[in-house]
């Protein structure tokens, strides 16, 4: 019925080869247009501290930043210009100029500094992580200045997401995790996606004998603070209550987390109880640090919370508390 036609296989092979190395050198080609595009937003920043005791020598700390949505605007990190008396930026051009500190924020780590508009390029289209989430294994990148060399380049993945981090020093909370190589000198740079929109600011890695585990900041979180620093309203909320994430009944094998209350502020004392389990917070479930530190996070302060608990012996309780401004030190939820 069918007539039978020869393939040739060894011909076929080739040149389904051939059609996946086209592939490959279009998706290489697409990352080498998107960094030229993208290194135009990207600067490196010098921030210089005097040195009372030696005025000869000067204290700088070094970093990078890139172009944000307010025309005339650098992002970058708070650590990196924090305490300055003169910060100077230079683009990829090489053209140097001197920026002002318009705000900063602490505890996101962020700051916003005002360069001239001569200057100032249109930055990277924002993606939108809420109607497109972030997924582990999805290729970024990452441009900084590590070590003062311009412009340098690194790709990875997306490692995780929603990361809670506990330093010596302080808690952050939302973090992406990435594989992208980041040295001294990357923080404050732009990461990017496939398609060229801005994901995230990179922000420090895991210090230690640890390889490639590296964080930035959301470009969402960056968008939502940075309004709060430009209306003076970036104030982070707590509630005072130190948590632990556990399982019910401290058995590993139920899978079943729960978020557990260790401790508390003296003014949360006359209300909360050591042990107690928080069900919920203003009508969010929770059952992990990060949920908790990111829904009380979003609250505008100042403000009242509702607490929905179970307590051994009680049962379930609501309860109603005041937020309080956050200070950088601060462990509390």
């Amino acid at each position: 019925m069918f007539s039978h036609i020869p393939i040739s296989y060894p011909l076929y092979n080739l040149y389904m080869l051939q059609i996946i190395l086209i592939f490959a050198l279009s998706f290489e080609n697409k990352w080498t247009e998107l960094v030229q595009k993208a290194e135009k937003t990207v600067v490196h920043i010098v921030s210089l501290k005097k040195n009372n005791e030696n005025p000869w020598t000067n204290n700088h700390s070094e970093g990078s930043g890139f172009m944000f949505k307010i025309e005339g605007s650098v992002i970058t990190n708070h650590h990196i210009v924090a305490d300055s008396d003169q910060i100077i930026v230079s683009s990829e051009n090489g053209t140097v100029f001197s920026a002002e500190l318009i705000g900063s924020d602490p505890i996101l780590d962020i700051a916003i500094l005002k360069i001239p508009t001569q200057f100032w390029q249109k930055p990277l289209e924002f993606r939108n992580l809420k109607n497109k989430k972030l997924l582990p294994g999805e290729e970024v990148m990452a441009i900084g200045n590590p070590f003062g060399l311009s412009s340098s380049v690194s790709k990875g993945i997306i490692s995780a997401v929603d990361r809670f981090l506990d330093t010596k020093n302080h808690l952050k909370w939302g973090l992406i995790q990435t594989d992208v190589a980041t040295n001294p000198g990357n923080s404050g740079g732009p990461m990017f996606d496939s398609q060229g929109h801005l994901i995230g600011m990179t922000s420090g890695k895991l210090a230690g004998e640890v390889e490639n585990i590296n964080f930035a900041i959301p470009i969402d979180k960056i968008i939502y603070w940075s309004e709060k620093i430009l209306e003076n309203k970036a104030i982070h909320p707590m509630i005072g209550l130190e948590i632990k994430e556990d399982y019910i009944n401290q058995d590993i094998d139920s899978m079943k987390k729960i978020i557990k209350i260790t401790n508390m502020s003296q003014s949360a004392k006359k209300l909360i109880q050591k042990n107690d389990i928080i069900l919920a917070i203003d009508g969010n479930p929770v059952n992990s640090k990060n949920k908790a530190f990111e829904i009380v996070d979003n609250l505008d302060y100042p403000n009242t919370i509702e607490l929905l608990i179970f307590r051994y012996g009680v049962g379930e309780l609501r309860i109603s508390l005041n937020l309080k401004p956050r200070a950088l030190d601060d462990r509390y939820l």
